[in-house]
Parts: C-alpha cells; sequence; structure tokens
C-alpha cells in the first residue's frame, strides 16, 4: 500500500494493510491503513491526519505560492515526458532568453544540485533573462514537484508576460526538509518566440531547469559513486587471428571410467542467422519483412506443437546464444596485468586478476577458457592470440595455463587484452536432447492428451511415511500416492508448491515410496541448480544413505559442497579429485541425484532406456524447456505397458522465478517458459477446473509453514487465489508481532518509504541507492543490538535476509554492515548475515527479510524490463521477495515510483 497523492512525505513508516476482494484505489486503502495504525480519524465526510513527533511536514508560507501544475494540458504533459529523454535541448537558452542562477547549488550533469542540512532553509532565485534584441513572452511556467520540500513564488507577476531586451522573470524556489533523501523537481517555461503571435505554434519554445534538493545521511555519505559512471564500450567482436596458441587443458580426472558411447555435436548457430540478427531486433511485421525474416519470424511466433517442437526451441536456443555473445563482452579486459602464481608456485600458470568472478560476472569455471592478447601487439596485422585454460578460481582471480612460447617470454606486470568466453556445454547438451526428443517419440510425455491409467500398486495399499509430520497434510498425501501408484503415465505428474508449501519435502518423501514400494525402481533426482540437486541429497541420505550417489560434475569447487553430501558424491577425498564412476557401478544405486545438465553426462554413457524409472525434477519451473529435456531425452521412454516405467515428476511453481533469459527475442517467443509453466498453462489435463484440479495429474500444496498471516496475504490474493492457509508455528511466526520497530504492534510488516537517487559507478551498469542502504544499516542495527554478552547479537545474523535486486547495491549494503558501521561490523558472526539477489533467495527462508527496491527514476524502468532486472512489472520477482520473510517483512523503497506497479500498490 502506498500513499499516491501529489504530496508525499519522503521518509513515511506505515503498516502494509491491503484491500482485497473489491479492488480499492490506492488511496482509500492508504486512509484505511493509517485508521487502523492510529494515525489518522476517517469518517465519511471527514479526514483527519494526526501528527507524530517522529514526522513533521514541511511548511512553507502559502502567500504568493504557485500552484504545482495543476493546470498541465494534455500537450504539455507529453511534452514534459519527452524533455527528460532529451534533457540537453531544453537546457540552452534560446533566441538570447536563458536562465540565472543565484543561490547555494552545484551544477551537475545538467541538474542544479540543493544540498539541504535538515529543518534548514535554503532559497534559490531562477532568473529568466531576455538577452537577446526583439521581445519575447512567458505563456506558462510550470514548476513541477511531487514532494512536499519545494515551494516555489513569483512575485506576483502574471502571465503572459513580456520581456522585453534586458528584462527578467524571477521564480524563487524555496527548499526544506526533515529528513534525509534525494528530491528532484523540474520547473518548465513556454515562451512564445520575437514577433509571433498566439499562444502556441511555431514560435513556441521552452526552457527547462532540473532541480534536486539532497540530504545526506553521514553513512549515505561515504556510499556516492567513487567514480564517475563511465559506460563500457563493447569495441565489438575479439580480435580474430590466424595463429592460436593453446595453452594446457586441466588434467582429466584419472578417475573417469564413465563411459562416452554418445558422440556430442556442437551446435553452433547458423552463420546466416548471425547476420540476420539485427533485423529480427528492429521488430519488422512479418508481413512486411524481407522473405527470409518473415520465415523465422513465422517460426517463432507459431504456438509451440510437437510437429514443430525441436524447430522451434532449437532456433530459440540460437538466439539466445548469440545474445550471450554479445553480453559476454560487457567483460573484456584492455591492458590488464598477469602475474606468475604466487601460490602453487606452478611455473606453468599465470594469475589474472577478475573482478566480479566470484559472483558470476563473468561466469569462469575450471576447465573454460579465454584469449589474450599482448597489449603491444593488439595493432599488428596477425598478432597471436593466446588460448588460456582455467586452471583454478579463488576469489577473483583465475589461474591460467598458457602455451610454453607466451610463458618463455612472460614476465610479471605484462599486460593482455583478455577476450571472455562462456561455456557451451549446457548449451550442446540442450540441442541434442532436443534431438533425442523426436528419435524417442516423447510426445505423449511432453503434449500428454490421456493417461494409461495403469496403477502399479494395489488401489488400498498404505503409505507408511518417513516423515510422519506429513500425514496430517492431505494434499502432500494424494501427491505422494498418485506418485507412487504412477496413473498419470505417460503425462507428468505436477506438484504445484506454492513458497513454504513443502513442495521438495514432498517430492523426496515420495521418491523414498517408490523406493520403499517398487523394488525394481531406479530413480534420476535432478535440480537446476547445485544448491538445489545438494538439497535433495542431504534429505534423501536420512533414510537412503547406501541406495543414493550425488555425480557431481569436475568444475565444482569442493569448497561449496556441504560437508554430509560429501560421503555420498563422486569427490575422492584421498585422491583429491572427482571421480567417476563407470556405468555398470552407478546402475547399482537407486537413486542418483544430479544437475540437470550434469544428467546430459549420462545420456553420453548411453544408459539403458529403461533402466530409470522415475525422473523427478525439482525447481521445474526455474529452467528452459530444453534444460529439463536434458534429464529426459535419451534416459526414459514412454511405457505402454504396468511395467513401472515412465514416470516424470515435476515439483515447482509458475508463479516463482523462471529461466533466466538474455535475449528479448527469446523473452517475447517462449523460452521463458519451463515445461513446468507451459504444461499448468496451456494442457487441458493441468487445468483448473470448477472443483480445483485434477489429483490424477497435479497437486496443489495448500498449507504454507512458513509466514505470518500478514506477509502471506498479499502474494496469498495476489498469485495464489487466496488459497494458502497460514499453518507456521504460532511461536515463530509472531517472534516481532511486538518489537519496538513496528508502527503498529501486531502487524509485522513495514513499508519505509525513501526518495533516494538511482547511482550508478565506475563501469559497472548496475544500479545502487544510497539512502536506501543507509536505511537498510539503521534497521540492521535495530534488529541486531548487541545483549550484555560482547559481541553477541540478540537476534542471530543467520535469521536476516537482505535482498536487492541489483548487484551494486548488495555491495554496498554489505560494505556497510563489515566495514562501515562499528556497531554491525563487530558483530561475531555478521559475516553468516546473507545480502544478495532474488535469485539468490529463491527457495530460502529467514525470520526477517528486508528488501532495498532501489529503483527512484521512472526513466531507468524500461532498462530494467528489458534485462529482466529490478521489481517493477515483474511479479515474479515480486513474489519471492516478499515470501521468503517467516516473521517480519521490512521494505525500503521510494512509493511515488512504486505505487505505478499494479502489485505493489495493493
Amino acid at each position: 500500500m502506498f500513499l499516491r497523492t501529489p504530496h508525499i512525505c519522503s521518509h513515511f513508516t506505515l503498516p502494509l494493510v491491503p484491500s482485497f476482494g473489491t479492488p480499492a484505489p490506492g488511496f482509500s486503502s492508504m486512509l484505511y491503513g493509517m485508521k487502523i495504525a492510529n494515525l489518522a480519524y476517517v469518517t465519511k465526510t471527514r479526514v483527519r491526519f494526526f501528527r507524530l513527533d517522529r514526522w513533521a511536514d514541511v511548511r512553507f508560507p502559502e502567500k504568493r505560492r504557485m500552484k504545482l501544475g495543476s493546470d498541465i494540458s494534455k500537450h504539455h504533459k507529453s511534452l514534459l515526458a519527452k524533455i527528460f529523454y532529451d534533457r540537453a535541448e531544453y537546457l540552452h537558452g534560446k533566441h538570447g532568453v536563458d536562465v540565472e542562477v543565484q543561490g547555494p547549488h552545484e551544477a551537475r550533469d545538467g541538474q542544479l544540485l540543493i544540498r539541504l542540512d535538515l529543518n534548514r532553509k535554503e532559497v534559490l532565485t531562477l532568473r529568466l533573462r531576455n538577452g537577446g534584441t526583439q521581445s519575447v513572452t512567458l505563456t506558462h511556467l510550470f514548476p513541477l514537484c511531487r514532494t512536499p520540500q519545494f515551494a516555489f513564488y513569483n512575485e506576483d507577476q502574471e502571465l503572459p508576460c513580456p520581456l522585453g531586451p534586458g528584462e527578467c522573470y524571477e521564480l524563487h524556489v524555496h527548499c526544506k526538509t526533515s529528513f534525509v533523501g534525494y528530491f528532484p523537481a523540474t520547473v518548465l517555461w513556454e515562451l512564445l518566440g520575437p514577433g509571433e503571435s498566439g499562444s502556441e505554434g511555431a514560435g513556441t519554445f521552452y526552457i527547462a531547469r532540473f532541480l534536486a534538493a539532497v540530504a545526506h545521511s553521514p553513512l549515505a555519505a561515504q556510499l556516492k559513486p567513487m567514480t564517475p559512471f563511465k559506460r563500457t564500450r563493447i569495441t565489438g567482436n575479439p580480435v580474430v587471428t590466424n595463429r592460436i596458441e593453446e595453452g594446457e587443458r586441466p588434467d582429466r580426472a584419472k578417475g573417469y571410467d564413465l563411459e562416452l558411447s554418445m558422440a556430442l555435436g556442437t551446435y553452433y548457430p547458423p552463420p546466416r542467422l548471425r547476420q540476420l540478427l539485427p533485423m529480427l531486433l528492429q521488430g519488422t511485421s512479418i508481413f512486411t519483412a524481407p522473405k527470409e525474416i518473415a520465415e523465422i519470424k513465422a517460426q517463432l511466433e507459431t504456438t509451440l506443437k510437437w510437429r514443430n517442437y525441436e524447430v522451434k526451441l532449437r532456433l530459440l536456443l540460437h538466439l539466445e546464444e548469440l545474445q550471450m555473445e554479445h553480453d559476454i563482452r560487457h567483460y573484456d579486459l584492455e591492458s590488464v596485468p598477469m602475474t606468475w602464481d604466487p601460490v602453487d608456485q606452478n611455473p606453468r600458470l599465470l594469475t589474472l586478476e577478475v573482478p566480479g568472478v566470484t559472483e558470476s560476472r563473468p561466469s569462469v569455471l575450471r576447465g573454460d577458457h579465454l584469449f589474450a592478447l599482448l597489449s603491444s601487439e593488439t595493432h599488428q596485422e596477425d598478432p597471436v592470440t593466446y588460448k588460456g585454460f582455467v586452471h583454478k578460481v579463488e576469489l577473483d582471480r583465475v589461474k591460467l595455463s598458457f602455451s610454453m612460447s607466451l610463458l618463455s617470454r612472460f614476465v610479471d606486470g605484462l599486460t593482455f587484452k583478455v577476450n571472455f568466453t562462456f561455456n557451451r556445454q549446457p548449451l550442446r547438451v540442450q540441442h541434442r536432447a532436443l534431438e533425442l526428443t523426436g528419435r524417442w517419440l516423447l510426445w505423449p510425455m511432453l503434449f500428454p492428451v490421456a493417461p494409461r491409467d495403469i496403477p502399479l500398486l494395489p488401489a488400498d495399499v498404505k503409505l507408511k511415511l518417513y516423515d510422519r509430520s506429513l500425514e496430517s497434510n492431505p494434499e502432500q498425501l494424494q501427491a505422494m500416492r498418485h506418485i507412487v501408484m504412477g496413473t498419470t503415465r505417460p503425462a507428468p505428474y505436477i506438484i504445484f508448491g506454492p513458497p513454504g508449501t513443502g513442495k521438495t519435502v514432498t517430492l523426496v518423501e515420495a521418491i523414498k515410496q517408490v523406493v520403499k514400494h517398487l523394488p525394481k525402481a531406479h530413480i534420476l533426482a535432478c535440480a537446476p541448480s547445485n544448491s538445489g540437486a545438494d538439497l535433495l541429497c542431504q534429505r534423501l541420505r536420512v533414510h537412503l544413505p547406501s541406495s543414493i550417489y550425488r555425480l557431481l560434475a569436475p568444475s565444482r569447487d569442493i569448497r561449496m559442497v556441504p560437508e554430509d553430501i560429501k560421503p555420498c558424491c563422486n569427490w575422492d577425498a584421498k585422491k583429491g579429485e572427482y571421480v567417476f564412476p563407470a556405468k555398470k557401478k552407478l546402475q547399482e544405486y537407486r537413486v542418483l541425484i544430479t544437475t540437470l545438465i550434469t544428467a546430459g553426462r549420462l545420456v553420453s554413457a548411453q544408459f539403458p532406456i529403461d533402466h530409470f524409472t522415475h525422473i523427478f525434477i525439482d525447481e521445474a519451473g526455474h529452467c528452459m524447456e530444453p534444460e529439463s529435456l536434458v534429464a529426459i531425452a535419451g534416459l526414459m521412454e514412454v511405457k505402454e505397458t504396468g511395467d513401472p516405467g515412465g514416470q516424470l515428476v515435476l515439483a515447482g511453481d509458475p508463479r516463482q522465478l523462471g529461466p533466466v533469459l538474455r535475449s528479448p527475442l527469446t523473452q517475447k517467443h517462449g523460452l521463458g517458459y519451463s515445461l513446468l509453466e507451459r504444461l499448468l498453462t496451456y494442457n487441458s489435463l493441468y487445468k483448473k477446473g470448477p472443483e480445483g484440479y485434477d489429483p490424477q495429474f497435479i497437486t496443489k500444496l495448500l498449507r504454507n509453514y512458513r509466514s505470518h498471516p500478514t506477509i502471506l496475504d498479499i502474494p496469498n490474493q495476489l498469485y495464489y487465489e487466496g488459497e494458502l492457509q497460514a499453518c507456521a508455528d504460532v511461536v515463530d511466526r509472531e517472534r516481532f508481532c511486538r518489537w519496538a520497530g513496528l508502527p503498529r504492534q501486531g502487524f509485522p510488516i513495514i513499508f519505509h518509504g525513501v526518495m533516494g537517487k538511482d547511482e550508478r559507478e565506475g563501469n559497472s551498469p548496475s544500479f545502487f541507492n544510497p539512502e536506501e542502504a543507509a536505511t537498510v544499516t539503521s534497521y540492521l542495527k535495530l534488529l541486531l543490538a548487541p545483549s550484555s554478552k560482547k559481541g553477541k547479537a540478540r537476534l542471530s545474523p543467520r535469521s536476516v535476509g537482505v535482498i536487492s535486486p541489483y548487484r551494486k547495491q548488495v555491495e554496498k549494503i554489505r560494505y556497510c554492515i563489515t566495514k562501515l558501521d562499528r556497531e554491525l561490523r563487530g558483530l561475531d558472526d555478521i559475516k553468516d548475515l546473507k545480502v544478495g539477489s532474488v535469485e539468490e533467495f529463491q527457495g530460502q527462508e529467514r525470520s526477517v527479510i528486508l528488501i532495498s527496491t532501489v529503483r527512484s527514476s521512472q526513466s531507468f524502468v524500461q532498462l530494467d524490463l528489458d534485462f529482466n532486472l529490478g521489481f517493477l512489472k515483474n511479479p515474479k520477482r515480486f513474489n519471492v521477495a516478499v515470501t521468503r520473510a517467516k516473521a517480519l517483512l521490512i521494505v525500503v523503497g521510494n512509493p511515488l515510483l512504486l505505487g505505478h506497479d499494479p502489485d505493489w500498490k495493493v
């Protein structure tokens, strides 16, 4: 709920009370929230706001005060929208008319910056002076501001106002604030040029000034940009030469006994598609586009069916790869030094500093490669390109192997131009999976029509659960029974698991029941991420310690592998390396656990097509459909009989984060749909009918075991039809209902309004908001205030999470709590407090979640949409963020901007 009036206080803490049922205007919702929080007295005919000591309005005398744009016509509104995207045109004087500024200010990037001390007024005079030789007429003046920090006075000068040569028109700007923040305003003058008559026409011209009052907190002042933002300039494709010298690839594990029986093609994008890509991105209609473009567009715009399945998805994968090739150029480095490996003292390895590699910006793993050219040779006609292979990744350092010819001439500090590449292996196994889908005729599984309805067990079989707590949950029991019975085959069974409903717990118990009741069953359990697959392994090994095996890729850093799964994975501690047992050995395990991409190794080994009777995919809504196919095509066939095979189980939530895509074309044309979401959206077997979902094919879990009812209410009504039931432990969920920091006791949600500024620095395209970072830090200090025992927080930092959609904001908040703030950095376990992106928190929960939305400028919203960033107009990201909290949710953001979004304004 947001305050959506023209003037809004910049720092307003208000209970977030949504209005459900019949949609109500945002302002009515605001009044209701203020009423129940005892902040306002509301009757049918009267509203009276109570004033609080902690919040004081900024008051200016009304005499000669101008109205703030209340008489703007449609023409002027469209003009105002334009000037924000073409500022330079309106900053310069015309016909000798210009604006003089008198008073304390700084000119920066076309903006007049007014620095304020709290509760101290500053006055600025904007003097419109006609310095030309002919008269002009000031026809309109629009002071535009949505916050009460500004007041504008015009000395009773009426409009229109003729201005002869040398004459002036003054506008006095009064600025004052009681709270920190960044408060923008715009002043627009409309004038009629020399010798013109009438109010508008060819002689009309405009001049604008962009103001900003700024009051920083001490902490926010320390977070200002270190260096001015400089947009990364992509120099084009990397230098291609005829002379490429390769280093040594990392040694293959000596224990790699897993067969490589099936070849894996390269599947490069067609050269012609690469040439046509710029025209495809222009968005030309298929009716006016050249023939080749029209054919490609027709393929993209055709609904996905079995007859075009491989062709369309392969095209989308190629388009995504072409975008990845473009995006990786942002990380290329110029004139960077390398050094000899200082730790291992390996004479064959060089060390390169790669800022951001720990956060996969860029993603660099063992076995990957990059290209390096000596800086001194980049302008030669045919320089040598050195192909370096990654042997180790340690923090922000990458250790590389190059050819002996480079090593023989290398000295510390030699500089290079570095071009990064990305690992094509995931794309290649997805392309192969598309081929195998047709070979094994998987259409009854991918486009199911009707089940075989052949049960594998008697209808009256009793399921004795390993996890007895599930016995009281009818939806979980229903899902497990249908999975074990197998009556849905060949159609996949879907576990639709909203946040906190025990989706993974249900999946794990179903796997255990299949192992128990179907002795001939062999299971492949997968997830898109290593963390998801690790979680499956951790929960399965409790009851199936000798029956499971976790297969890890050799690029996985063993330091990131949880200790409790190392005994049942393919890490050989004695050899200090990964091993890959032969196919025959792996077939002895009842359950194999891998990521979806690593499952491609089993396809390459040509496991018997009837070996895996069941394939379970957790987080199935988080991966592209071709990614899911990697674990299916070539490892499972459609069963026509009562054999215990052919059962695919998908667990996930289509209302939470889907695949991360880069190409606007693939986002538009369906690659962002997971297999799970496509079936739920388009297949009639999974549609919700008058009596709910058909339990033979899908179960929607309804009991939320995570969040306080108030926190659950908003996503429940927005995304889950109000069906979720709050079943979390009362003590856990009400832990903060009496916290002194709540504006309203018993209501554990805070929206803290901050009028900050979107900032960038250096060559990083990521945004940050210093005021929001400082506000988040102040809340963390309240929550983690040390107890009497020195250095020990009352609330464990492990119980708190901070979410922001921008990597730079994550960095700034981490810097605040580990370096800048003395109290927080002194806590023994402050590093256990997780600060991360929405994606990093998917599937996780914390007692307290703080969200920094960052955005304060409408002009960057489209940028977020293009690159799948931010919270605005992104309901899946919003849903994940607000459903991580168990007992307290604190949102820090700009209500004026967020109030335009249909989800945030609820």
